[in-house]
């Protein structure tokens, strides 16, 4: 594995995005029997057994700090890669571009889309 300059901390950030993506996409959906049981440590009576549900705009604002969260981890891991002199200034700049140009195109102007849910940003969120 490469970079170390900040202790690979920066993986705390992609988990963080990832986590926050779960929450979003688990979001009012039925929480699975075997998941509810190891959580609680007993059985349900199946009443009540859904992930939280939150209102859109607070969906959209989860939505908004995953794509930044992702672009964070991007940067703090190419510094990281660049001070631990893995990298050079040089690749610093071209990896950098190429790593958020991937992730505008996978999440395109910024926004972030979640096709298993069917969930998009407002247009006021912009």
């Amino acid at each position: 594995m490469s970079g170390g300059a900040f202790d690979y901390r920066q993986y705390h950030i992609e988990e963080i995005a990832d986590d926050i993506e779960r929450a979003i996409i688990e979001a009012g959906r039925e929480i699975p029997k075997e998941v509810y049981n190891r959580w609680y440590g007993r059985s349900s009576d199946d009443s009540d057994r859904t992930y939280p549900t939150y209102e859109r705009k607070t969906i959209d604002i989860m939505k908004r700090a995953v794509y930044v969260l992702r672009m964070a981890y991007i940067y703090a891991k190419r510094v990281d890669w660049m001070l631990s002199g893995d990298d050079g200034e040089d690749d610093l700049v071209i990896r950098l571009q190429e790593e958020l140009q991937a992730l505008k195109a996978k999440y395109p102007s910024g926004k972030y889309t979640f096709k298993e849910k069917d969930v998009y940003f407002d247009k006021e969120c912009d």
